[in-house]
């Protein structure tokens, strides 16, 4: 399986892949695709817990290595893997499949909706300063070495996965892989880690000179915060390193502070952003109940799906900021979307009135999308980091 999905993606196999693989693998969630005796499909999934608005958690199944072969595509194997794997996750009783989407017109079909997105930014350092009152107090971040990191890393990830609404959790096998991927390569070095009691920060660095000048880059590839104290440190730190030009990220959380915290916060310039996860409710039920809205209201919504000739069912969702009940009814809904539309508003990212601009959504009540809109409002943009 390791080979067809390093062939589909075009990614090199490295020493060990195999091996690293297996440790997070559940064969029985995997399914392949066969001509003969050679396979030329696979997709799986794997079991994690997503956090969810309010602090819950829903099961979710993170489907990943899904590729099929070149030389079998339009026969309809990606399509036939996709639902054996739906089926599996549904059968298992888990709310919800998410993936991330290696390109973004494949999944909707699915009943796939973008349910959370980062920013890529780049910082010139020749140009940055904090505001006057934001300097750390000294002494509050240090650097770990790879033993110790092994031992605080996994923690301060479950506390920081616990409150931030998108993000997936982590087995020990799959820390195993997340240290393996700190390793030296692309021309950089190893990670270093930096350490602040409520978060860490693991970047990379690639040496560069310029006529006898240091053009050192930075790449981000992790930053967990718990407090503000702690983001605002760890950023502190990575924004005054020696000898370096450049400090980017892949991965900003969109409504990220980092700009507030400068006297100019064009100093950190937004060069993109992408999708991360993809959420397909499977049990729309269970996941909307899960989570918690920012008011009491009571809403039908109807939800009919994109990849099966099925009749839509209506849910009946009674929220609030202490929980909610899901119920299916036969009164008439409220507004009408697709799985895929669900998804994408399930943890707040998108609006109803957003997708409703866009053919996704329809109010079929007055003021209808108002309210669903106030219901499911959060005050934190869902934000994933976890690669599956």
């Amino acid at each position: 399986m390791s080979a067809v999905d390093s062939r589909a993606f075009s990614q090199p196999r490295r020493p060990g892949d195999v091996e690293a693989a297996s440790a997070v693998i559940e064969p029985s969630r995997f399914r392949v695709a066969v001509d003969g005796v050679e396979m030329v499909g696979v997709a799986g999934s794997f079991a994690l817990d997503l956090t969810v608005p309010g602090g819950g958690a829903a099961a979710m199944g993170g489907v990943t290595w899904v590729s099929v072969a070149a030389t079998h595509r339009r026969r309809g194997l990606l399509r036939g893997l996709l639902q054996a794997v739906h089926a599996d996750i549904d059968e298992r009783g888990e709310p919800c499949a998410g993936l991330t989407a290696s390109e973004g017109a494949i999944y909707g079909r699915f009943g796939y909706g973008e349910a959370s997105r980062v920013c890529k930014v780049t910082i010139d350092l020749s140009t940055v300063r904090f505001r006057a009152d934001c300097t750390p107090p000294p002494g509050t971040v240090r650097y770990l070495d790879p033993d110790d990191a092994k031992g605080r890393l996994p923690d301060l990830w479950e506390q920081h996965r616990r409150g931030t609404p998108g993000e997936t959790s982590r087995s020990p096998a799959r820390w195993g892989n997340v240290f393996r991927d700190f390793e030296a390569g692309d021309g950089f070095t190893e990670a270093f880690l930096l350490a602040h009691r409520n978060g860490y920060a693991a970047y990379r660095a690639r040496g560069g000179w310029e006529e006898g000048h240091p053009t050192h880059e930075v790449e981000v590839l992790e930053l967990v915060a718990l407090t503000p104290e702690a983001h605002l440190a760890l950023w502190y730190t990575l924004l005054h390193l020696d000898l370096v030009r450049t400090v980017t990220s892949t991965s900003v959380p969109l409504d990220d502070p980092l700009p507030l915290l400068l006297e100019n916060p064009r100093a950190m310039r937004v060069s993109g952003i992408r999708d991360y996860l993809w959420l397909r409710p499977s049990h729309p039920d269970a996941l909307l109940a899960a989570r918690t809205y920012a008011v009491e209201d009571r809403v039908v919504i109807e939800v009919h799906d994109e990849d099966a000739n099925t009749k839509p069912v209506c849910w009946e969702l009674d929220g609030g900021p202490d929980g909610a009940s899901v119920t299916r009814t036969r009164r008439r809904p409220d507004v009408v979307l697709g799985r895929a539309g669900l998804g994408s508003i399930a943890l707040g990212d998108r609006t109803a009135s957003y997708l409703a601009r866009g053919g996704r959504v329809e109010e079929r009540t007055a003021g209808a999308l108002r309210r669903v809109d106030l219901l499911f409002s959060v005050d934190r943009l869902p934000f994933s980091q976890n690669p599956f």
